[in-house]
């Protein structure tokens, strides 16, 4: 371990034990010695990276505690001295992504992206930020002719759905997966109504539970499974979910009334 790293590792706890402490207190935060102390945690890094201006660790400590704190442009520029120290580094490459997608820069955005799941693609993280990034950004890519639009939208899902296989525990990932086979042009719904029942042995009671439920529903209607459906429908009370379900009841009284 060098001076550089023993340095390091004491300005990342008591980053840690300050930030925990500001999460602790809630309402009753003392910002302004919070933000003192912060303060005092950049000018040590300063320092550290006066005296070793090639340490790549603590630039990326860094530039995260700076962005942490709502430093954007102060962090993209830290982000941007490290990889100019070393280019292959997953994190500041998905840093430097994030930074190009909240500028609304979303060709570099892709190409960092894409970057850091060529250096690490078990990190479920970035397969999610690439999906997140192709899909809000979809009329652009495409007028850009960088994608066709079902290319773009298969790109995405499968973007999704490597994110929830890496990390199936992650609801928020698996969730979003099972979104995505409502973009597709051709959507695989026996996988898409399977992700949704896998979702909803792990809701909590409520509307949560119910707003996934709604969604099978939907499933089961779009396959021509109605009966299935109007189980589903019926265990559907909450009140902000009543307009949508009064949407598929509808869809299901059209086939009934179509129905030979």
């Amino acid at each position: 371990e060098t001076m550089s790293e023993r340095e390091l590792k004491r300005i990342v706890q008591r980053q840690q034990t300050i930030l925990a402490a500001a999460q602790a207190a809630g309402e009753n935060l003392d910002r302004s010695n919070t933000e003192l102390q912060l303060s005092e945690v950049v000018r040590d890094y300063e320092s550290l990276l006066r005296k070793d201006p090639k340490c790549v660790s603590a630039y990326i400590s860094y530039g995260l505690l700076l962005k942490t704190t709502g430093n954007a442009k102060r962090a993209f520029a830290i982000f941007k001295r490290a990889e100019a120290l070393d280019p292959d580094v997953a994190v500041i490459k998905n840093m430097l992504g994030n930074h190009y997608t909240e500028e609304g820069d979303y060709r570099e955005a892709l190409k960092y992206y894409e970057g850091a799941i060529a250096l690490a693609p078990k990190e479920p993280l970035y397969h999610y930020v690439l999906g997140m990034l192709l899909y809000e950004y979809r009329e652009f890519f495409i007028d850009d002719k960088a994608f066709t639009r079902e290319a773009l939208l298969k790109r995405s899902a499968e973007a999704f759905a490597e994110a929830a296989r890496l990390a199936p525990d992650n609801i928020a990932y698996v969730y979003r997966y099972a979104e995505s086979f409502y973009d597709l042009p051709t959507p695989d719904w026996d996988a898409a109504l399977a992700t949704w029942k896998n979702l909803a042995q792990r809701a909590k009671p409520g509307v949560e539970i119910e707003t996934i439920q709604l969604h099978q529903a939907n499933i089961l209607v779009q396959i021509g499974r109605a009966d299935e459906a109007r189980a589903l429908l019926d265990q559907i009370t909450a009140a902000p979910l009543q307009p949508s379900k009064q949407k598929l009841v509808d869809q299901l009284a059209g086939n009934t009334n179509k129905a030979p």
